[in-house]
């Protein structure tokens, strides 16, 4: 893996002065010195987020920057893989709308990722913390972000000449800057392919149940209409305010929006607060949005949109649009119980440590 090879060689080239970090070449992407980042931390006191790869703590680097640090458990052969991985693609890749990785760390068998510090938290947070008001997000803000994760989608699929595949795009992958400009991060999971390449093969299944394209499910196979499915889920989100996949007693948010659909009632998929607070040509276009997230979420990748295609329709709102195909998506009990039994895919289990403010509220 090309990750492997860049890593192996900046551990190579060990600090051997008391510098604050050194660059690697890729983008002013650094390696910094484990004392700079323990003091940057105050000594790793203020944790910001915890998840299933580590914890990530608030920090201010001398120069007065903030910064958010996050420290991976352990070292086992999967952190280890993830760490290259994400370090490999980010320090590759700069758009408005990902997450700026500022530098790495590694320290015998641990290792850190520094990254910008959002202080607005995850787009989860909005969505699912009781303690904020749903109306903090108005339907302008709604789809700055949705447009924002799509271009930040486009640069990666099609306009980095990575042609980077997400694999976990959801709420909680999404970050927030001081004017709620969406930053996707998460790449730990992320995968390069190669060019001209559509699709790939993968063994292990990863992401988060309620956002898995269910094809990559059944075969494994993955592509950019992965990331698009993922993003038709989000988008519902956002408008409905539920969670995607509910083990309460609550209607799953896909079968929830079919069901509004079938019926003409898609003004019920909206979020009671919005629906109440915004115009009627705004609930108009919330409901375009809303058909075009079912077309994200068409269970035959083939006909699915691309991402390029979904920002037409956002800025072209007088193109029709195609009638979403509405079938038996939804996975049988013993095949979800089997891909519970996989933390990486356990309702919403957030495999990405996010870079958060101290708001943070999954």
């Amino acid at each position: 893996m090309a990750g492997t090879s860049f890593l192996d060689t900046v551990f190579r080239r060990r600090k051997k002065n008391s510098s604050d970090f050194i660059t690697t070449g890729f983008l002013g992407t650094f390696e910094f010195d484990f004392e700079t980042i323990r003091a940057a931390t105050d000594n790793f006191s203020h944790v910001i987020g915890r998840g299933g790869f580590g914890s990530v703590y608030k920090g201010r680097l001398s120069s007065g920057e903030e910064i958010a640090v996050k420290r991976l458990f352990g070292s086992s052969t999967r952190n280890e893989t993830d760490f290259r991985n994400e370090v490999e693609i980010l320090s590759k890749l700069r758009h408005k709308n990902l997450i700026r990785l500022l530098g790495f760390c590694s320290k015998q068998d641990q290792r850190y990722l520094v990254y910008e510090f959002m202080p607005n938290s995850t787009l989860q947070s909005y969505i699912s913390d009781p303690h904020r008001d749903s109306h903090q997000l108005s339907w302008e803000m709604c789809r700055n972000i949705v447009q924002g994760i799509a271009r930040g989608l486009r640069y990666i699929h099609e306009e980095s000449q990575l042609w980077v595949v997400h694999r976990d795009i959801k709420p909680s992958s999404i970050l927030l800057d001081l004017d709620f400009i969406p930053k996707i991060t998460g790449f730990e999971s992320a995968r390069m392919m190669q060019q001209g390449e559509s699709e790939g093969e993968s063994t292990i299944i990863v992401g988060t149940i309620g956002f898995l394209d269910p094809e990559y499910m059944r075969t494994g196979r993955v592509s950019v209409k992965s990331d698009v499915y993922s993003f038709g889920v989000t988008i519902l989100m956002i408008i409905s305010r539920r969670k995607a996949f509910s083990s309460g007693g609550q209607e799953p948010l896909i079968e929830h929006v079919m069901r509004c659909w079938n019926r003409g009632e898609a003004i019920y998929v909206v979020h009671e607060v919005m629906r109440e607070q915004e115009r009627d040509d705004s609930i108009s276009e919330i409901l375009r949005y809303i058909h075009i997230a079912l077309l994200c979420i068409d269970e035959n990748a083939e006909t699915r949109p691309t991402i390029d295609k979904v920002l037409h329709w956002f800025s072209c709102c007088s193109t029709p649009l195609p009638e979403p195909t509405i079938g038996d998506r939804f996975l049988v009990e013993a095949e979800t119980n089997r891909f519970f039994s996989s933390p990486s895919l356990s309702p919403g289990y957030s495999s990405d440590m996010s870079p958060t403010s101290s708001h943070h509220g999954d």
